[in-house]
């Protein structure tokens, strides 16, 4: 029987997360820009007269998407917020990271939600009673989300597996951890995998790969949070994937909509460069993942 998993965060952040890098990986591969739109049509001297230059001009769908991915990754910090449907079940996530990888936020996930802040490397999360639930009843061990040099040793496995069991598990699990905050020690990536590199702003655009799809084409132009951007689109069989960048200033992704198929959803990106706060929780309020480790230890009869 597993103790507490490593999943923390990933099921509803990898939602989420898919959410942006397939619309912004729908604007790769295009060959060209959209034929037929305004700023195509119109002479030169027109475009001049009457509107701002178009930073994007000439570029074609995937040189604008790879633009934008690179201009996201350098960006200072930034604020990510998505909605969207995981496995038939709404998710929302709202978080904050910066380069240093201070990063705080939360996510609800149905009738489950947790907060997460990284602070020195140092991860703590604090969950509802479902949420610690869902976690014990997860399929891998936490152990990766702790320092690999902790000499405290993992939790193993017992091999048992009757209902029981499991059940005192999850209860030891609620009753520890109800209204505290997990600690998780810094070391070897430890935040990263506890939160499945949520606050990693590279880990979270590596996925985002601009040559993988084809036939994006350049859409009308639109704002985003009152800022102007450029609008990728890819059409499909099963719905329509929109990503928005930013049309001044640094090209930044803003905005990522997929309708239709089996991931709808929204993600968006602002507050870029906007200074991280997070307030580290107190120490009567947090319990230590080594403790955690302890008490699973017991209850499990290992």
């Amino acid at each position: 029987m597993t103790a507490i998993k490593r999943k923390f965060l990933m099921p509803a952040l990898v939602s989420a997360l898919t959410v942006a890098g397939t619309a912004s990986c729908a604007t790769g591969g295009a060959d060209h820009v959209a034929a037929g739109t305004a700023e195509k049509e119109a002479p030169a001297a027109a475009k001049q007269a009457t509107a701002p230059a178009d930073p994007f001009a000439g570029l074609t769908a995937a040189r604008i998407a790879g633009e934008a991915v690179t201009a996201t990754k350098g960006a200072p910090s930034l604020r990510l917020t998505a909605e969207g449907t995981d496995d038939g079940r709404r998710v929302k996530v709202d978080f904050s990271l910066d380069r240093s990888g201070t990063c705080t936020g939360g996510l609800r996930r149905d009738d489950s939600e947790a907060e997460f802040a990284v602070v020195k490397g140092v991860t703590y999360v604090k969950g509802d009673d479902e949420f610690w639930r869902s976690i014990s009843s997860g399929a891998d061990d936490v152990n990766a989300a702790n320092d690999e040099n902790d000499e405290s040793g993992p939790i193993e496995q017992s091999g048992r597996t009757d209902q029981n069991a499991d059940t005192a598990v999850a209860d030891e699990l609620v009753q520890l951890l109800k209204g505290k905050w997990l600690k998780i020690p810094a070391g070897a990536g430890a935040s990263a995998r506890a939160l499945g590199g949520a606050c990693d702003l590279d880990a979270m655009l590596d996925g985002v790969h601009v040559a993988d799809a084809k036939g994006a084409t350049r859409g009308a132009a639109a704002e985003v949070e009152g800022r102007k951007a450029a609008t990728l689109v890819k059409r499909e069989a099963d719905g329509t994937r929109t990503t928005y960048v930013a049309a001044e200033g640094e090209p930044y992704l803003l905005k990522a909509v997929s309708e239709g198929g089996q991931a709808p959803g929204t993600v968006l990106l602002t507050d870029f460069g906007v200074p991280v706060k997070v307030a580290v929780p107190p120490g009567a309020e947090t319990v230590d993942l080594r403790d955690v480790r302890q008490s699973a230890s017991r209850t499990s009869g290992l």
